[in-house]
């Protein structure tokens, strides 16, 4: 009898897999036995891990994007110097090696079937964000909101560039962000703190 901990394996590589497969023919063009094919195994046997095809693919979206999402994270500013560099290497990163993933990731969450798992999927980002923010403030000086609204709107472009390639918004997107990074380094923090609004985000 198998393990639980290589069952567990087993799980992550038929997710890791699956959606390798799914980012290069699409939903519509992808079925069972394709994937049967790219794991190796007979259709029958996805069902030992998954409960539906529609779980599988929630999870696999889930948990390979999570995984991008950790290499960013990981390459991401850690002191005031290391931004404007980061920004310039983030957009590379994600269109070279990452733009399939997007696609797909929002073929799933955008549509009907998906949406409330896609919203789920993105608060959990939100939340990971925010203890960035707030880890980042602490060495930055710099309100946690400012950081924040500044991940967001970098998060935003790099997945556009990614999915549409378009080098003139590319150059504008970076821009904004430099000039975004540059404000937000130099803001007067006492402007933020009369702002009520911000209550409503948990700052």
């Amino acid at each position: 009898m198998i393990s639980e901990e290589k069952k567990q394996q087993k799980k992550i590589e038929i997710m890791e897999k699956s959606f390798a497969r799914y980012c290069e023919t699409g939903l519509r063009d992808t079925g069972i036995k394709d994937l049967a094919k790219a794991c190796g195994m007979t259709a029958p046997n996805f069902y030992s891990y998954f409960d539906n095809l529609d779980q599988l693919i929630i999870e696999s979206t889930e948990h390979c994007m999570i995984k991008i999402e950790n290499e960013i994270l990981d390459a991401a500013p850690t002191t005031r110097d290391d931004i404007v560099p980061f920004i310039e290497y983030i957009f590379g990163q994600t269109r070279e090696l990452h733009s399939k993933e997007y696609r797909f990731m929002f073929q799933v969450f955008t549509s009907p079937a998906f949406l409330e798992s896609g919203k789920k999927f993105r608060a959990r980002q939100y939340e990971r964000y925010s203890v960035y923010a707030q880890d980042l403030e602490k060495v930055l000086g710099v309100s946690r909101y400012l950081i924040l609204t500044w991940i967001i709107s970098l998060e935003q472009a790099i997945v556009q560039y990614a999915l549409f390639e378009n080098e003139q918004m590319y150059v504008l997107q970076r821009r904004s962000l430099e000039n975004m990074a540059d404000s937000m380094l130099n803001v007067n923090p006492n402007i933020l703190a009369q702002d009520e609004s911000l209550k409503d985000l948990g700052f």
